[in-house]
C-alpha cells in the first residue's frame, strides 16, 4: 500500500507536518497562551523528526514513526475526552497533523521503496550532512542530560 512513497515524499510530509505544527504554536501563543507549551512540544518535535530525516538519520526513521503515533494518539485520546465537540482552527490544525502522522508513520516504517532511497540517500550524501548528523546528534544527547539534571535538581530540590 505504502510501497509508492518514497524518501523525498516521507521529507515532504514531515515538512509539511512541521509547518502545520509550527503554525498551531504560533496561533496558540498568540491566542491561547495558556496552550502553547503543548504546541511547543508538537512543533519542536516534529522540527526535530523533519531535520533528522534530511540528515538521513537511520534512528530518526524510527524516532519519528513512533513521535507521529504518539501524537496522533495523543490528539484522539484529547479529542476523546472533550464534553463537547469543539471546531476552531487550533482543532483544525492539531487533527490535520495527526492525520498527516498517521499517513507519515507507516511510510517511515513499511516502505519498502522508502528504504531503498533511504539507503541510496545516506550512501552519496555529502559530507556536510555528515558532520551536520553529529552535531545534531550530539546536541540532542546534550539536551536530554541538560534536561535529566534539570529534573534531578528539581526533585532533589523539592
Amino acid at each position: 500500500m505504502f510501497e509508492q512513497w518514497g524518501y523525498r515524499a516521507a521529507l515532504y510530509l514531515s515538512a509539511l507536518i512541521a509547518l502545520v505544527n509550527c503554525s498551531h504554536f504560533t496561533y496558540a501563543k498568540l491566542l491561547m497562551p495558556q496552550a502553547s507549551s503543548g504546541a511547543a512540544v508538537y512543533a519542536g518535535g516534529s522540527v526535530l523528526v523533519l531535520v533528522g530525516l534530511w540528515l538521513q538519520s537511520r534512528m530518526t526513521r524510527y524516532v519519528g514513526a513512533a513521535y507521529y503515533l504518539f501524537e496522533a494518539g495523543t490528539t484522539i485520546y484529547g479529542l476523546a475526552r472533550l464534553s463537547k465537540p469543539i471546531v476552531n482552527v487550533g482543532v483544525v490544525s492539531i487533527v490535520t497533523a495527526a492525520v498527516l502522522g498517521l499517513v507519515a508513520a507507516p511510510i517511515l516504517l513499511l516502505s519498502k521503496r522508502f528504504a531503498r532511497e533511504f539507503a541510496t540517500e545516506r550512501e552519496n550524501r555529502p559530507v556536510y550532512k555528515k558532520f551536520l548528523l553529529h552535531a545534531y546528534t550530539a546536541l540532542i544527547v546534550i539536551a536530554a542530560v541538560a534536561a535529566t539534571v534539570n529534573d534531578i535538581v528539581n526533585i532533589a530540590s523539592g
